[in-house]
């Protein structure tokens, strides 16, 4: 284990303007969450624990919080066989210990949140969880085109539409992206974290997070059905919620929601539209066609060259497309399954590529990509899968 522990210190609740700030020093890094003034935001260590757990594991540092914040003790039970799970994705993650005091008070919540960014999924929970959930939160690190005008639109927007849906819109705003992005930790892996150790600090009594993947489509992935419950506490729940429904599920689902199904926001591009012209929207603009319908949120599908966007190059993309093909052959798009397969194949051939290489070449092309196109994952501390592995 390194010598220097990771602090983290001067956990703090403030009032800043018009906003209330829960704040914290990691090490020597200010990171902050804030929220309108109306939404109280709380006193607890696992949101700061969640930032710092990744640099900490890939550093051998040992984690000591600030004395005057207790951990949860449900949580801490847990965080062991959390690590665990983190250190099978990557052997370079090396379990590390928690000093703190410790707490197993049930802070008597009574308000239910899903985390919200109007896309595929969030929509689906919203629409499956309707009675129970109360808040719908909005985490300001996930987009695209993200300045602070497009982010004024979408909270005037989305707290509108939830207003209609008798539920309320919680903003909150960090810089914690900033941080794990400078520490070289993968989003992919980081933004789970993030959200799934939220409940405490907002005041949740339940925490939905949706899901990502499908239960046949588990792999490494930072928001996952195996980590998220486990930073529940004595007072927040947190629930992996939707992975027994495919995108395409999901969105029959939605479709059956008009309200919902117009308020859709799924562009990698913008945070307050939908370009049309990325692979995201063309995913979803995909579905839709599919499906023989339209919405206000999308443009329609109209040049299926734009399939070719579709081209996976990840498990998670490939997962996507996959749902596709299952989409046209049952509703009997001849058409746009081959084009889907083709792009589909294409994938699968990178796959057999890299399996040739492995069993055969010792490795030796995958090496020569790396020295030659230099890709930018190469640079990151922490990733889902450890660079060693011939995964990657």
């Amino acid at each position: 284990m390194g010598s220097q522990p990771f602090v983290i210190r001067d956990i703090s609740v403030k009032m800043d303007g018009d906003f209330n700030v829960l704040s914290a020093y990691l090490d020597d890094s200010y990171i902050f969450f804030k929220a309108p003034e109306k939404f109280p935001l709380f006193l607890n260590a696992e949101w700061f624990i969640a930032i710092a757990l990744l640099d900490a594991m890939v550093s051998g540092r040992n984690i000591e919080v600030d004395d005057r914040v207790p951990v949860s003790k449900a949580f801490l039970d847990r965080f062991g066989e959390l690590q665990a799970i983190f250190s099978c994705w990557n052997p370079r993650l090396k379990k590390v210990e928690l000093k703190s005091q410790v707490s197993d008070r049930d802070q008597g919540f009574d308000q239910v949140g899903s985390f919200f960014s109007a896309g595929v999924d969030s929509s689906h929970t919203l629409i499956r969880k309707h009675e129970e959930i109360t808040h719908l939160i909005m985490l300001r690190v996930f987009d695209m085109g993200d300045d602070d005008d497009s982010w004024a639109r979408r909270i005037e927007r989305q707290t509108e539409f939830a207003a209609g849906l008798g539920k309320i819109l919680i903003p909150v705003e960090t810089n914690a992206r900033d941080w794990t992005d400078d520490k070289g930790i993968a989003w992919g892996f980081a933004h789970g974290l993030l959200i799934s150790s939220a409940g405490g600090n907002l005041g949740m009594k339940r925490l939905y997070v949706p899901s990502s993947h499908t239960y046949d489509h588990l792999f490494p992935w930072g928001s996952h059905p195996l980590t998220d419950p486990m930073w529940s506490t004595e007072s927040t729940r947190v629930i992996h919620h939707g992975s027994a429904a495919r995108r395409t599920q999901k969105t029959r689902v939605i479709l059956d929601n008009p309200a919902v199904a117009n308020n859709l926001q799924v562009c990698w591009n913008n945070i307050d539209r939908n370009c049309g012209n990325c692979s995201k929207c063309v995913r979803s603009m995909t579905a839709v066609y599919l499906l023989g319908t339209q919405v206000d949120s999308l443009p329609p599908l109209t040049d299926l060259g734009q399939l070719k966007l579709l081209r996976p190059m990840t498990a998670s993309a490939a997962s996507s497309v996959e749902d596709l093909i299952f989409l046209a052959k049952e509703v009997g798009n001849e058409k746009v399954y081959k084009m889907l397969k083709k792009q589909y194949r294409k994938y699968q051939r990178s796959l057999l590529t890299s399996m040739m290489d492995k069993s055969l070449l010792d490795g030796r092309l995958r090496r020569l990509y790396r020295r030659l196109k230099k890709p930018k994952w190469l640079e990151l501390r922490v990733t889902l899968l450890s660079p060693e592995r011939g995964d990657l």
